[in-house]
């Protein structure tokens, strides 16, 4: 008899083991999307320098200045920048911040290694893709604010004989409030080059600690979960 009562405290045990562990999926799932309000407090971290591809039919790469702005409320920081008459936000979340520094080490061994080679888009997302980033777009301030989650894929391209650490921001859409648009905004899909000096300056920007010394007294928001992929 004790034997049997033994085994179904067991079986509870483990359904209900089970059954928490399902109900904290559920939950994670139902957490909204990583959104930023741009009204919301913010702090300037510091300002880099990265390529941009040229428009079309141009072709190489241009040099442009990114300002990297510190949303204390969201833990986000935006890297905002310009680029064919368009101004965007791009925003990451901490998780995506460790995985840039995860990229950018693997990058540098790499590189020390010399184990790049010139394969086109193939390498764009060589050391992964955080999901579920931010961003905003818009061509001036009378016009609608865009806005939108999208991928942003960590690797890197041959531009110019050079191997540029590469951050692709993915397409985003945005369904359009306009009642006379006939299709959705769309962001298209934009690297942004960096050579390993720049690179080492985001890094720097990215660092949590360097964060928290640019705002004391903010109140961190929950943790986002881990959106790094492979």
């Amino acid at each position: 008899m004790k034997k049997i009562v033994l085994t179904l405290l067991i079986v509870l045990s483990l359904s209900s083991c089970t059954f928490l562990r399902r109900q904290a999926d559920l939950a994670e799932q139902k957490k909204p999307p990583f959104t930023v309000d741009l009204k919301s407090s913010q702090i300037p971290a510091g300002k880099i320098e990265a390529q941009f591809n040229r428009a079309f039919p141009a072709t190489g790469v241009r040099k442009s200045d990114v300002n990297v702005i510190y949303f204390p409320e969201e833990d986000a920081v935006c890297l905002q920048y310009r680029l064919n008459s368009y101004t965007y936000h791009q925003f990451w979340h901490s998780a995506g911040r460790e995985a840039f520094l995860t990229a950018l080490d693997n990058y540098n061994k790499d590189f020390d290694g010399q184990k790049l080679r010139n394969r086109n888009t193939r390498t764009k997302k060589q050391y992964g893709t955080v999901e579920e980033c931010y961003v905003t777009w818009q061509t001036g301030s009378l016009t609608v604010l865009a806005k939108g989650n999208m991928e942003i894929e960590l690797g890197y391209y041959f531009r110019e004989d050079s191997p540029f650490f590469a951050i692709t921001q993915m397409e985003a859409y945005f369904e359009s409030p306009m009642l006379d648009r006939e299709k959705d905004d769309v962001s298209p899909e934009i690297p942004m080059f960096l050579t390993r000096a720049q690179a080492e300056e985001l890094a720097a920007l990215f660092s949590q600690d360097y964060l928290s010394s640019i705002a004391p007294d903010a109140q961190m928001p929950e943790a986002r979960r881990g959106l790094f992929s492979r």
